[in-house]
């Protein structure tokens, strides 16, 4: 197609799942390289960004677009990372999209596009705290995401040696008052960057164990180099619980501290100890 018909599919009105098919349509790199001005396409790609409430299923191939926009055209949208930081709530978390999202997040804050420290530390302590309240097969996606970004970023390592804040953590010493704003949309100003990860610390003590397990990464030396995210990213309940179902168990559980000889005793005798019978001293058989 030429720009011109390009521009013309754009300028009809659409409903959803004729936005949903073009923004497939355009996820081709081809097709971009093949405009003579990508540029029409930016205003449809920030109306799908900005839709309120924000439709993940439109908004995050319209973030694919914009970015690569940005990046093979030099195009300006300023405001790209401000709603990439919006669209990163509970929502993302619970929904079918969030593989598919952290892929993109991953290339959005690599290394190479030079991003502040601020912006980057604003993302980490976002999912940070979202992993508080994420379904356990969201936390094991976002902890190595986290560790992949420290590794990444080493300027925002520090936020794991700070002193814990209230009101999760199990320490009750050297509290102070977490700066970071949760409602501040613009990462460059949420205070993260003063903040510490004290919700991964938390997180130590999930009711999971295979939560608590890759938590304690955080906690440990950064001797790792990265971790392969698509280990992680498919996770859901039943691959967690076919993980389970498959762990070899070295150990027998134990039962019983001290297995009895008899259940009852007989009239009058005592048990090993010198103590008798619970059961048969407060009840009375017919």
């Amino acid at each position: 197609m030429s720009d011109k018909q390009w521009y013309t599919e754009l300028s009809q009105p659409m409903s959803k799942a004729q936005k949903k098919a073009l923004l497939k349509r355009l996820q081709n790199p081809e097709v971009l390289s093949s405009l003579r001005r990508p540029e029409i396409l930016m205003d449809f790609f920030t109306d799908c960004v900005s839709l309120s409430p924000p439709d993940l299923s439109i908004a995050v191939p319209a973030l694919s677009g914009l970015f690569q926009l940005i990046i093979t055209r030099n195009l300006d949208y300023p405001q790209f990372y401000i709603r990439l930081y919006i669209l990163l709530d509970n929502n993302i978390l619970y929904s079918k999209y969030k593989s598919r999202f952290l892929r993109h997040l991953d290339t959005f804050l690599a290394p190479t596009n030079h991003i502040p420290a601020a912006t980057i530390a604003s993302f980490i302590k976002r999912l940070s705290r979202l992993s508080l309240f994420a379904p356990p097969a969201a936390i094991i996606s976002i902890v190595p995401f986290i560790y992949n970004l420290l590794k990444d970023h080493p300027t925002c390592t520090f936020m794991i040696h700070r002193a814990p804040h209230p009101p999760y953590t199990k320490s009750t010493e050297k509290l102070g008052i977490d700066p970071y704003d949760p409602n501040e949309t613009d990462p460059q100003h949420t205070g993260a960057i003063d903040s510490s990860l004290w919700e991964l610390h938390t997180l130590q003590d999930h009711y999971n164990p295979t939560v608590a397990q890759i938590c304690k990464i955080i906690s440990e030396q950064f001797t790792k180099q990265q971790y392969n995210l698509e280990d992680f990213l498919d996770h859901g309940y039943g691959t967690m619980l076919e993980g389970e179902l498959k762990r070899d168990g070295r150990r027998e559980p134990v039962v019983e501290w001290r297995i009895p000889g008899r259940v009852f005793g007989r009239e009058g005798e005592k048990g090993k100890e010198g103590v008798g019978n619970a059961v048969l001293d407060n009840w009375s058989f017919y």
